[in-house]
């Protein structure tokens, strides 16, 4: 009969441990407070929120302007 040795306990607690103590798993700004740790970027793909000067609709846009495209093409110019 072969006998088949089980992994002890204390190897699992250790790599356990190894993992815990990894420095790529903490958080690198638990130190700081919450008010100078980074936010998180939105995430609408650098679009802003603007209201068209002209017509006064609320949109999202990557363009410079901020006449929305209807009354750009009607002619509108603020």
């Amino acid at each position: 009969m072969s006998t088949k040795k089980q992994p002890s306990s204390e190897a699992k607690v250790s790599n356990k441990e190894n993992l815990a103590s990894c420095s790529c798993n903490a958080d690198p700004f638990a130190s700081l407070p919450s008010e100078l740790r980074p936010r998180p970027q939105p995430k609408k793909g650098g679009l802003r929120q603007v209201s068209c000067p002209c017509c006064g609709q609320e949109y999202l846009t990557n363009r410079a302007t901020e006449i929305c495209i209807q009354c750009e093409s009607a002619g509108g110019k603020g």
